[in-house]
């Protein structure tokens, strides 16, 4: 079917495009203990993929899957695989990280209308799109006020989540979570896939803990350090830690013991795993 590709705006056949890039969700379940994925809406039907869609022309679906790979290969696996925590990067790493912004800001807005947004601040996003088009189709050398931010995440200390839900480090380390965002005064873009939260902002009464995770649009150097950030992000962090949570009581009797079934299978694999990781960093901290 002939339709308008989200980018280039032109008329043509459009490909199935991931909003969240396929391999993030090849890995989860590559490194699934149970080599499933459940979605926190229905955790008791595994899923084999993300959200993906009728999106992009084949031209444009190119242009990211090369951003897509150099990202996967120079920094999502090693740092997924404890290989490396520091990166070298240069200007592929703000294109990939905008060509993900701006497809979940669009699906988002696509398919929600974005109307818990005030007026005025829905402005603001129609004007994210164009600046996020415009770099993206080479057309800029700076996506102005959406720059692109990135954060390596870890295991965190007891301090930084005495008050934060069970099971916190358990999200941060295998939760997928996209949204578009709106407090009275910013809005921004909430990207977390596995060990790395990724932001976009579309609108900031102030870059307040806003700059100590930008990415540099030319190069720079990414790992892991500490970061200042608006208390609304780790708010939403630790809402997205509780719903993680609170979906596991949602299972049925008997997915759990299919669950159970292929754990016990085999336990090694289940304390390799990132998941037996993040548990066993769980039981550390309670202590």
């Amino acid at each position: 079917m002939i339709q308008q590709c989200r980018l280039c705006d032109k008329e043509k056949p459009l490909e199935i495009s991931h909003i969240v890039p396929k391999f993030i969700f090849r890995h989860l379940k590559k490194t699934s203990p149970t080599g499933y994925i459940r979605a926190t809406e229905n955790p008791n039907r595994p899923v084999q993929d993300g959200i993906k869609l009728p999106f992009l022309c084949g031209d444009c679906e190119d242009i990211f899957s090369k951003w897509e790979t150099l990202f996967a290969n120079k920094i999502f696996y090693p740092y997924q695989n404890d290989e490396a925590q520091e990166f070298k990067y240069e200007e592929w790493l703000t294109k990939y990280l905008a060509s993900v912004s701006f497809r979940v800001l669009v699906y988002v807005y696509e398919d929600t209308g974005l109307d818990y947004f005030s007026p005025e601040m829905l402005a603001y996003v129609d004007k994210a799109i164009i600046n996020l088009k415009s770099y993206l189709l080479g057309k800029t050398e700076h996506p102005k006020e959406q720059r692109q931010l990135l954060l390596l995440l870890d295991f965190l200390a007891p301090s930084s989540i005495k008050d934060g839900p069970e099971n916190f480090n358990s999200y941060m380390g295998r939760a997928i979570e996209i949204d578009v965002l709106t407090t009275d005064y910013d809005s921004f873009i909430y990207v977390k896939y596995l060990k790395f939260l990724h932001l976009c902002p579309i609108s900031l009464s102030t870059n307040r803990g806003w700059r100590t995770a930008r990415i540099n649009p030319k190069r720079g150097l990414l790992k892991v350090q500490n970061h200042e950030l608006p208390d609304y992000i780790m708010n939403k962090m630790k809402k997205g830690a509780s719903i993680f949570t609170s979906s596991q009581d949602k299972i049925s009797l008997k997915q759990s013991g299919i669950i159970q079934s292929r754990l016990e299978s085999n336990i090694q694999n289940l304390v390799d795993s990132e998941i037996g990781k993040a548990v066993i960093a769980e039981k550390l901290i309670k202590k």
